[in-house]
């Protein structure tokens, strides 16, 4: 029987676990100013499948953040300054893992002194070695399909350095209706040298009264991008009319560890 199609599914996640994976923490943040050496130290830990041994291999890569919120692979991004994939050094980088036992990855980033000044990343990926293929009915006679499954974990590395500043704006919401349902339209924009970490709530409100409120998913805004978000609104939360005040609120951690709220609103009647 022909193969036709191999594919290779790996997967970056910030949960927790996946596919007999388990790591921590689900990510790695920073402060190189407190740092006393030209490099930084820290671990994760990482657990297998609790029936059987499992093969690891520990390796680094860029990422970028798209518009939409999306991590991505850091492919065709070679050269980028706040690419620290190549500093980063694992022990072990490669590992067997006892039936319900864990692992320790021990991170050394090297060459602190070169970073340059605000942000910079890279992902660490966790895979599974061994490799699982499935066959696939095509309903064709004679040419069959095969998928190839790898399993992996992607860990985000951030470091921030010298005069780092964490700041965050609201920009352009409205609330917009297409084929039946109705949006908070917006973007958020990340205007200092380092990522945001932000959580979001659409509010409804006519007067003092505030007739509903929603949580929208929190995500990262790396420095100096903007953040597409347009989300469908749950009808339950939009049981009022006439006119009315929506008003959209982030809150994020700035620099010095204080809690900033960025809001903006938008008259809408319904």
């Amino acid at each position: 029987m022909k193969k036709l199609l191999g594919i290779l599914l790996s997967l970056m996640i910030g949960s927790q676990a996946f596919a007999s994976i388990a790591v921590s923490p689900t990510r790695l943040e920073l402060n190189a100013n407190k740092v006393k050496s030209n490099y930084a130290t820290t671990a994760i830990t990482i657990q297998g499948d609790p029936a059987k041994p499992m093969r690891f291999k520990a390796y680094t890569d860029y990422f970028y953040v798209r518009e939409d919120g999306e991590f991505m692979d850091g492919v065709n991004q070679k050269g980028v300054p706040e690419d620290i994939s190549k500093k980063i050094r694992f022990v072990p980088s490669e590992f067997i893992i006892p039936p319900g036992k864990t692992q320790k990855l021990r991170v050394n980033i090297a060459n602190i002194n070169t970073l340059p000044e605000g942000e910079s990343r890279a992902v660490i990926y966790i895979e599974d070695v061994n490799q699982k293929e499935y066959n696939i009915d095509t309903g064709i006679h004679g040419i069959g399909a095969q998928l190839i499954v790898k399993t992996r974990v992607g860990v985000p590395v951030y470091v921030d350095k010298g005069n780092f500043t964490k700041k965050g704006e609201i920009e352009n919401f409205k609330i917009v209706k297409e084929k039946g349902n109705t949006y908070a339209d917006f973007q958020i924009k990340s205007t200092g040298n380092t990522k945001i970490r932000y959580e979001a709530k659409v509010q409804f409100i006519q007067g003092k009264k505030l007739l509903s409120e929603y949580y929208l998913e929190g995500n990262v805004v790396p420095a100096g991008k903007t953040q597409k978000i347009k989300e469908i609104i749950p009808a339950e939360k939009l049981k009022f009319a006439g006119e009315t005040t929506a008003r959209v609120t982030i809150t994020y951690d700035d620099e010095k560890g204080r809690k900033q709220h960025v809001k903006q609103e938008a008259q809408i009647n319904l």
